[in-house]
């Protein structure tokens, strides 16, 4: 017959953080444990008291997401942060990694992080520095968004933006006139492929921007 595991409180000691419990198994393993004051008047545990092992489980789990909920709105109080880097900030204050994927989806489901958002403001960015398609997918992924959320949101978004336009808009500014050799040609083309632009988006800024040429513009 398994042994029943118990736990007793040996010592509650209040801080300006809360309220730390001393809990001693009847393994002999010793734990410390720190509560918010309304999860301290929630459970009703008192020093002296003995806990089962369920409901010493649940108080745990309860007290670690408490704990990691208050440290993600600490991370949040300081910028914007995706699901991604808050779950990376809270890793590295030592919780665990489904608590803190757990953690980063309560804050989304309840607006503290809006993804959506924070890449369209992304976006914004990345158009006024004249950064390409492929750039700008990098971009966000590089910044911690999924690639399947990334993929979702340039596919609705890319289809309002004119690439080709803003191709023929570097080439004027930084292209004008045209290279005619072709080992130029070749650099400018490699220039504008790494700024993540498209072989169909250059050629076709390429036509544009001759065409605004031959019209005088």
């Amino acid at each position: 017959m398994e042994k029943e595991i118990y736990y007793k409180v040996e010592k509650i000691k209040q801080s300006p953080q809360g309220y730390t419990f001393f809990v001693t198994s009847s393994l002999g393993t010793n734990f410390e444990m720190l509560m918010s004051e309304s999860q301290y008047e929630r459970i009703d545990i008192s020093e002296g008291d003995v806990i089962d092992d369920e409901h010493f489980l649940e108080i745990r789990e309860e007290m670690l997401f408490d704990n990691a909920r208050r440290q993600a709105f600490t991370i949040l109080s300081y910028g914007e942060n995706n699901k991604s880097m808050l779950v990376k900030k809270l890793r590295q204050r030592g919780f665990q990694q489904e608590l803190c994927e757990n953690v980063a989806l309560y804050m989304e489901h309840r607006g503290y992080i809006d993804e959506p958002k924070q890449m369209g403001l992304l976006l914004d960015t990345y158009l006024k520095k004249k950064f390409g398609r492929i750039k700008i997918k990098n971009e966000l992924i590089g910044k911690g968004f999924k690639r399947d959320i990334v993929d979702a949101f340039a596919k609705e978004e890319f289809e309002k933006i004119d690439f080709a336009e803003n191709c023929a808009y570097i080439l004027k500014h930084k292209y004008n006139p045209l290279p005619m050799e072709a080992d130029a040609k070749r650099k400018m083309v490699n220039s504008l492929m790494n700024f993540g632009y498209s072989f169909d988006d250059i050629k076709e800024g390429i036509r544009r921007f001759v065409e605004d040429g031959k019209n005088g513009n």
